[in-house]
């Protein structure tokens, strides 16, 4: 299972890349780790996660520093645009691989949901606010396999960039993982587009938040 982190938005609503953006630090004053960074070390602390790709669609990224594993690769985007982009660049890099997506854009995302999501047997596994409602699905937090992945490959090949058809996919086996047993749903799935939300992002993020989630690949 390769880890893929995705960090090519360009953050147009929100005036700057998010990729560069730093989390809060710990209480000694040490500087807090970049989204991109805390992607990573989440999914490094994933099970059976021995390699992260990092999707940046040409972003600059520095290997972080608490990488649970050696191998951190950039690699190109894929066709398409948007986070289609980034998962097929992936897939391509990595060639039947399953691959276990996170985009740096959910900094609440635990490991513990992570997890859930690796031990899937479903051809696509997603985050979810609510399991009873697809819509709900967060295909930047899931599980990809061979079989979801080719046929993201047809829909962007006839022009449809979009990831959320795919929940409605009959050829496809579709789990949502719920989000609750995490959190509040909507904290473990806050998606920094806005400076609203960044600001959000960084009350709830705090050196106990960074501590416990860390704590919960162990």
């Amino acid at each position: 299972m390769v880890g893929v982190v995705l960090a090519g938005g360009a953050g147009s609503r929100l005036g700057r890349s998010k990729a560069g953006l730093r989390l809060p630090g710990g209480p000694a004053g040490e500087p807090g780790p970049t989204l991109v960074d805390w992607a990573a070390d989440r999914l490094a602390a994933a099970p059976r996660v021995d390699e992260i790709l990092v999707a940046g669609g040409g972003a600059a990224i520095e290997p972080p520093a608490n990488v649970r594993t050696a191998s951190v690769t950039a690699v190109e985007d894929g066709p398409g645009a948007g986070p289609a982009a980034g998962v097929l660049g992936a897939a391509r890099a990595r060639p039947g691989s399953r691959l276990l997506v996170l985009a740096c854009d959910l900094p609440l995302a635990p490991v513990g949901l992570l997890s859930a999501l690796a031990s899937s047997a479903a051809d696509l596994a997603a985050a979810a606010g609510d399991v009873s409602d697809r819509w709900t699905m967060n295909l930047t937090c899931a599980l990809w396999t061979p079989p979801a992945l080719g046929m993201l490959a047809t829909r962007v090949a006839g022009g449809d960039f979009r990831l959320y058809p795919l929940t409605g996919c009959s050829g496809l086996s579709i789990e949502p993982v719920a989000a609750a047993p995490f959190g509040n749903p909507d904290d473990v799935l806050l998606n920094v587009n806005t400076a609203d939300d960044w600001d959000r992002a960084r009350r709830l993020f705090d050196a106990t938040s960074l501590a416990a989630l860390r704590l919960a690949a162990t």
